[in-house]
């Protein structure tokens, strides 16, 4: 009788993680690359929120949306991560997608962990400054264009004058200390590596809104309807795993930095992401609008409609 007693006790002491629903389903995931922003199935893999809720993730990282989007439609993947402009631009193609869940959000009150910056020591202040200049994004036409874009307009600059060429992250700082660009859109953990070579000339993302969310992680509309209870479960993992991500940074560096190859002390000094826990229509308006007005989305788009086609996903979760 007591072997009976310690062993109920022991099994109510094991946290709630340890008993995956059955049966358990499989789901095909994209990250872009190892990044931050795009790492809460992999967070959701190792600490056992997937397991929690009857999922087996098979996750890919990828080098861009648009691939990431591609092999959604195409069938081979069953969801990954977006940023929310690609993912509005790919609704208004035609593209069968649903917004699932939020990935990173951008909160002013934060830390940046992407800013437009310039070499150290450069007399570049204003947007202005930067008329006529070399801008490096990663993509040209896409969500950092966009942002520095309109932190230039903002600070007194044209952003019609500027030429934005695409580099990778890892070039920036080499590029900006040769002058083959006079500024860039740096992310970490290039940022905090770069540190003895650049500065920070803006915080652009703030230049599309003080708070909104930087990208999500999207289903094709044929899987999410014939899987709508693994749609489901996906979205109560990755909430429950941005709850403890956003609270557990040391945890989480262990988990990226040896896929990522991030060692232990620039993880610590570095900027990192925060994430969402809803799909907020007023936190996923701000990026649309501006995409419109540069042209980026060839029509408005009221992300009311995005949040609705994900609401009957969402059903039970706070």
């Amino acid at each position: 009788m007591l072997r009976l007693i310690l062993g109920v006790l022991v099994l109510a002491a094991l946290p709630a993680a340890s008993f995956a629903q059955s049966p358990v389903t499989t789901i095909r995931v994209a990250v872009l690359g190892y990044t931050d922003a795009s790492a809460l199935p992999l967070y959701a893999q190792s600490a056992g929120f997937f397991k929690k809720y009857g999922l087996d993730a098979k996750i890919t990282p990828f080098t861009g949306g648009g691939a990431v989007i591609a092999a959604i439609a195409g069938g081979s993947l069953d969801v990954g991560f977006s940023n929310i402009v690609s993912t509005a631009a790919a609704i208004q193609r035609g593209i069968p997608i649903v917004a699932l869940v939020p990935a990173a959000l951008f909160d002013e009150k934060d830390r940046a962990d992407n800013l437009l910056v310039k070499a150290r020591g450069s007399k570049l202040r204003t947007g202005a400054d930067l008329n006529g200049k070399t801008v490096a994004v990663t993509t040209l036409s896409g969500a950092l264009q966009l942002c520095a874009s309109a932190w230039i307009d903002k600070n007194g600059g044209d952003s019609k004058t500027v030429h934005f060429v695409e580099l990778p992250t890892s070039e920036m700082a080499a590029a900006l200390r040769a002058g083959r660009v006079e500024a860039a859109m740096l992310a970490e953990p290039a940022l905090t590596q770069g540190k003895g070579e650049v500065e920070e000339l803006g915080d652009a993302f703030a230049a599309i809104a003080p708070r909104w969310i930087l990208g999500v992680f999207v289903a094709s509309k044929s899987w999410a309807s014939a899987n709508p209870d693994a749609a489901h479960r996906f979205i109560q993992a990755i909430v429950e795993t941005a709850r403890w991500a956003n609270a557990h940074r040391g945890e989480t560096a262990k988990i990226l930095g040896p896929v990522s190859n991030i060692d232990p002390a620039t993880f610590g000094a570095m900027a990192r992401s925060t994430y969402g826990g809803s799909l907020n229509a007023a936190l996923l308006q701000p990026p649309i609008d501006v995409a419109y007005k540069y042209a980026q989305l060839k029509a408005p788009l009221d992300a009311k409609q995005i949040v609705a086609d994900a609401e009957p996903y969402w059903r039970g979760i706070r």
